[in-house]
């Protein structure tokens, strides 16, 4: 996997490499230790959860949407499906939070996810 913030090869390793330990039952990601971008991975296989490897504002803006859209069908309201349904059909694109880019997608997916579900 390649970065798309500096273009070298990512490394597939243990997330120890970033917290000091493994974390959680899927501890493997795509790190480039050059520029310490990031991506999880699915079930410790090498499919990373999203495109994208995130530096830290991408990050912390990619947690920001994953808790509104999560608090949006958690709460019962709406089916999960038909919240990210909503959102790709005002966006104008499929909705994946690891497939976010940048952080003005994520502060877009949020601001419409309030405009359309409130």
């Amino acid at each position: 996997m390649k970065c798309n913030h500096c273009g070298k090869d990512a490394e597939w390793v243990e997330n120890k490499e970033i917290y000091g330990r493994n974390f959680g039952k899927s501890y493997m990601m795509w790190l480039c230790r050059d520029c310490r971008a990031y991506v999880g991975c699915h079930q410790n296989t090498k499919k990373p959860m999203g495109e994208f490897l995130a530096k830290k504002d991408l990050r912390k803006a990619r947690i920001k949407a994953h808790k509104i859209i999560d608090e949006l069908w958690k709460s019962g309201k709406y089916r999960r499906k038909d919240v990210y349904d909503g959102l790709s059909k005002a966006l104008g694109k499929r909705i994946h939070i690891g497939n976010t880019e940048t952080v003005k997608e994520c502060k877009d997916i949020i601001e419409t996810s309030k405009l359309i579900f409130s």
